[in-house]
Order: C-alpha cells, then structure tokens, then sequence
C-alpha cells in the first residue's frame, strides 16, 4: 500500500488545483453515459502509530496511540477507479463530500471529467448524507443516486472481487499498450507524446494494484510499474528543450520502489543526477543496486560504476597507476569506501581480474 500511495497524489483532496467550489459540475451533462454506475465505497486499511508510520496488525495488539485508517474509493463498475483517499480515523463529512467532487472533476488520469448515469453510496457513509444530498440533489439529469442497502452491503464484498477480476485484466492490457505507445514515441524522440503515453500505462497500473490483485498480479503491475516510470525517466533525459532531469530523477526512485529489483530504475537516478551535476547521489545510486545479491552481478551496473569512478577513462592498465587508484577509492577517499564497502558480485571480480594481469 505504501507503494501506491507514493503513486497517488493526484487525489490528496487537499492540495488538488481545481477549485470545486465554483466548478460548473451542471456542464458535465453531455458526458452521462446510459446506465454508467459509479460507487463510494469505504474500507478499512489498518493501523498507523502517533507518527502516521504503518503498523503491522501483528505487533500492534496492546500498544498506544494507534489509530484506525480508511480508504475512500470512487470507483466505476467497468473496473477503473476514479479516486481514492486514505484518511486516519474515520473521514468526515466534508472530506467525503470533497471526494465525491473530485472524482467527477478531477480523476485520476487517464480518465476525464464526467458524471455517472447512477451512483450508489456505501451504507458506511450513512450519517455524511445531510452533508452530501445537497450537492447530489443539484447534479443534472439523467443523473440520481442513493444509499445502498444492507442486502447489497452484504453482497457488495463479492461483486467487487469480481469487478476487481475484471479490472486488473483490463487495466493491465491497457497498461501495456500505452507502454507500446510510449516506446514508438520515445524512439522517434517525440518527447510530449511518450510522457503522455506512460503516464497513461502508470494510471492503469495503479487501478490494477488499488484493486487488491493475488500476489502474481501484484508483482507482474509493480514490474510494468517500475518500467513505466523508468521509460519516462529516460524521455525527460533526452537532450534539448524540455529536457527535465529532475523530474528523471523522481521517476527513477519511483521505478526502485515498484521494483527494488529492476536495474534500470538506478540506471536512470544515476543519469539524472550526473545531469544535475550530483556525481556522489549518481554514485550511490549505482552502489545501493550492486549491494543487491539479485543485482551484483550486472555487468552494465558495474560498467557504469567504472565510468563515474574514473570519470570515464575506464580502470587504469598499468599496474602502479591502478594500485594506487584502488587505494585512492577503497582508503585515502573516505566517502568513496564507504560506498563501495560490502559490494561484491561482478565488481570484485572485475577488480581481481585486473590485479592479475600483474600475477601472471
């Protein structure tokens, strides 16, 4: 859950840049499809202690200061989810009438402002209606809505696993066509389309993961997911006007926390930070992947390794030359051994190699 969330700014409720109260929500009436349902729903997500940091159901029995955590989804019956927002303790009024409004006039991309045929709001959000009939009452027809009831409330909890079936099915085809699209894009240097593309495959994956997929699901979207973000690190690398390599280097971190295991995600924060002239960041980078007993054996990571350690050159041939470059970097330069301590794997070897060239 940490993961997508760190994915869902576009619905913090609080910092969103529409301005819901003179939004002409009565606009949207052309955009009502026939029959297109949407449902508020709330769920229970777990606990987090006085500093708001997860707690683990299992080590939380008997301590204090935990509290509750709910989600809000918005979501419609085709499987895409229009938004969703964690709240700590249980959300009040306000916060579920702003959700409502956001959903219709800001979702989460690539979905467009509109307004549903029906909504159905969950029986847990029964006590916000004098706060929400007002607005749902001023909505356009065909528009209406109402409260669902305690039977559909009993039956909800399998029709969203099914709906949920059907979403991940979905979201991650569409996922992987965007990505497609992005990459003839990328490969053409057609910087704004393939951004547009892979933001568009990045919002499908976070309707996949919102949707409590089993563990293969999960790992395949967190995979596409990391992939995703790296490909739009590497467009804003491409060199001329909107170039953006700050934004790379955000990108970058998000494509490790999908997938720690991606070597490309530390690829593209280490190019970021070269280009943000940050050399000892763009080092780290490279460093923390190789630690990785799954990554220490890239040869393209310690290749890159090399070439920001010795600037380019490549390890030195002659023999004096690179004993004292090794004892420059393992001793003399603190920093530098520090970062390089515990790695193995490829970049050991490729050191032994060199040194017994002198051997022979």
């Amino acid at each position: 859950m940490d993961a997508l969330m760190g994915q869902m700014a576009a619905t913090d409720i609080d910092k969103t840049d529409v301005d819901l109260s003179t939004y002409d929500f009565a606009s949207l009436a052309p955009t009502i499809e026939h029959e297109s349902f949407w449902v508020v729903q709330l769920e229970t997500m777990g606990m987090v202690d006085a500093a708001g940091r997860a707690v683990d159901p299992s080590e939380g029995h008997g301590s204090t200061g935990l509290r509750p955590t709910f989600m809000i989804y918005i979501y419609e019956t085709s499987g895409m989810h229009r938004l969703m927002h964690e709240t700590v303790g249980l959300p009040d009024s306000k916060t579920v009438l702003q959700a409502i409004r956001l959903a219709v006039a800001k979702p989460i991309p690539p979905l467009k402002p509109c307004l549903p045929w029906f909504l159905l709001i969950s029986i847990r959000l029964q006590q916000h209606l004098p706060t929400l009939k007002p607005f749902l009452d001023s909505l356009p027809a065909p528009f209406h809505w109402r409260l669902e009831t305690r039977e559909e409330a009993e039956g909800l909890s399998e029709g969203i696993h099914q709906l949920n079936v059907k979403g991940v099915v979905v979201s991650m085809e569409l996922a992987e066509k965007s990505r497609l699209i992005g990459n003839t894009a990328f490969s053409r240097k057609e910087r704004a389309a393939a951004i547009k593309a892979y933001t568009e495959a990045i919002g499908h994956l976070i309707d996949v993961l919102s949707t409590k997929p089993d563990l293969e699901e999960e790992t395949n979207a967190k995979n596409l997911l990391a992939i995703c973000h790296s490909n739009r690190a590497a467009t804003y690398l491409i060199p001329g006007a909107g170039r953006d390599a700050n934004q790379a280097l955000l990108d970058g971190q998000k494509a490790e926390k999908a997938d720690p295991s991606y070597a490309k995600a530390y690829a593209r924060q280490a190019t970021a930070n070269e280009v943000l002239g940050q050399l000892d960041d763009a080092q780290d980078a490279i460093a923390r992947a190789l630690r990785r007993p799954d990554l220490e054996n890239d040869k393209n990571l310690v290749d890159r390794l090399v070439h920001l350690l010795t600037g380019g050159k490549g390890l030195p041939n002659d023999e004096s030359t690179f004993k004292n470059w090794m004892l420059d970097v393992l001793v003399n330069d603190r920093k530098t051994g520090e970062r390089l301590s515990g790695i193995r794997g490829e970049w050991s070897r490729r050191c032994d190699e060199q040194f017994a060239k002198w051997k022979r």
